[in-house]
């Protein structure tokens, strides 16, 4: 069920109307069936692995609290952690290591023998549910008897196919208070200024340059190199757009039940430096990653050479989590080589030291623009198909100056669009422009009015899916 569909939209509607008209008991079970309902419509049978997942955690969970030996404390994390992680391995990359292991051998052998496919949401739910037995390992919460509160921690459909990424400290509790409160018009209001302009985003932005970007991928050797920069840029704008807008519509579908969805994107294209712009990129797992792998690895206590390693082998296990193949693993790498990089040169502040001739500002303008377009480049890894594509993207892209074929029109339209796109950026968040809309009621009826309007008249017969449902 995507959530740009009417099918969502009566759902969510549905259940926003019988949760205030029912008891707290009722209204947590409401929610467990919307979120079961929500997951069904893209696949019932595959319901039975987020069923499984929760059992799992639930009773490790507890196993952990009520043992006494270190053992057996360990004995129930390392349950959890096998069969949370087994699920994934064998639905995720069971056809890619196979696959990579015939090529090692050589016998030519394929994969088409395992018919997998891969659950929705299955790389969310799984590290979410981990994270809870991992809080309880570290004596961080106490888990809960109650299996529907742990059930709708793992199931809770506005972030249950793509995030965000939430603790059980910080969701679970927001259930108990959710259930009891009355309807609160604030909320509405709230929640469905996110889903309209999540919804806006997504239609009229995300769809609009995947226009741009999904045809010269599909088929880069076919295209001149600036038609390669124009669909690059294209996804750069296309992932972010689309993945934020899917995180302002879990957020604002959440906040109408009274509950407060972390906060999964804060503009990271105006990122100073590649540290940066990953606490300012999908947060949700950029800090479960560095709270469950980059810390316990040693994070950045250590030897130079053991907090330069944590951060490679961090960043590629990210890249592995977004997807079994190459590309990602090499995307990963690229930007653990960056986090090196930015680690070592701004370690004493030596690039301070060595440019304080340059005014600070200009200091400051020329992070920002290297760190988005280093961000651009890795944005090529991670869109193309095969590692020979991406090549064909870099050469291309790099020859484009040099060939017979012009910029045209219609692109430089483009280049001026992403300009723009940044110097707005820059201007919200500066001024607030959004808070400022939204502070003023009249221009807020006019904005989100139109917006709307806009989003209904744009939107494709079948627009693409969101880009993180395939993780």
């Amino acid at each position: 069920m995507q959530f740009d569909s009417l099918a969502y939209l009566l759902l969510l509607l549905a259940t926003a109307i019988a949760f205030f008209h029912l008891g707290a008991r009722a209204r947590m079970w409401l929610l467990i069936a919307a979120s079961l309902v929500f997951y069904a419509a893209w696949s019932i049978p595959f319901t039975g692995l987020i069923v499984l997942s929760a059992v799992l955690d639930y009773g490790a969970s507890l196993g952990i609290h009520r043992a006494r030996a270190p053992w057996a404390r360990r004995a129930f994390l390392m349950l959890s952690l096998t069969g949370n992680l087994g699920l994934l391995g064998y639905f995720k990359y069971a056809n890619f290591f196979l696959e990579n292991l015939h090529a090692l051998l050589g016998d030519g052998a394929t994969t088409d023998a395992l018919a997998i496919v891969l659950p929705p949401g299955i790389s969310f739910y799984t590290f979410q549910t981990m994270s809870y037995t991992i809080d309880v390992y570290r004596r961080q919460l106490t888990p809960t008897r109650a299996f529907d509160r742990m059930f709708l921690f793992v199931t809770f459909f506005p972030q249950l196919v793509a995030g965000p990424i939430e603790r059980a400290g910080h969701l679970m509790t927001q259930f108990e208070v959710a259930i009891r409160q009355r309807f609160r018009v604030e909320n509405l209001v709230e929640g469905g200024r996110m889903i309209i302009f999540g919804l806006a985003k997504k239609v009229l932005l995300a769809d609009s340059c995947a226009k741009l970007a999904e045809p010269v991928f599909a088929a880069p050797a076919t295209f001149d190199g600036w038609s390669l920069l124009v669909a690059t840029y294209a996804f750069t704008l296309q992932i972010y757009f689309d993945f934020s807008a899917y995180s302002e519509i879990a957020r604002g579908s959440a906040r109408i039940f009274g509950i407060d969805l972390m906060r999964n994107f804060d503009q990271p294209y105006l990122s100073g430096n590649p540290s940066e712009f990953w606490r300012r990129w999908h947060i949700s797992l950029s800090t479960w990653i560095r709270d469950y792998v980059y810390l316990p690895l040693g994070g950045n206590r250590g030897s130079r050479p053991r907090v330069l390693f944590n951060l490679v082998a961090t960043m590629f296990l990210s890249g592995l989590w977004h997807g079994a193949a190459w590309t990602f693993v090499l995307w990963g790498l690229y930007h653990g080589v960056l986090l090196l990089l930015d680690v070592v040169l701004r370690r004493g502040d030596r690039l301070g030291r060595a440019f304080a001739f340059v005014p600070a500002a200009t200091r400051a303008t020329i992070g920002w623009l290297l760190t988005f377009h280093l961000v651009v480049v890795g944005w090529i890894l991670f869109r193309a198909a095969t590692v020979r594509d991406a090549w064909t993207v870099f050469t291309g892209i790099l020859a484009a100056p040099l060939g017979d074929v012009a910029v045209r029109p219609e692109q430089l339209l483009f280049f001026a669009a992403v300009a723009g796109f940044l110097w707005l950026s820059r201007l919200d968040r500066r001024h607030g422009l959004l808070r400022r809309i939204d502070d003023d009621l009249s221009l807020s009826v006019l904005v989100y009015g139109a917006l709307v309007v806009a989003a209904t008249l744009g939107a494709p017969e079948e627009a693409p899916a969101f880009i993180y449902f395939q993780f």
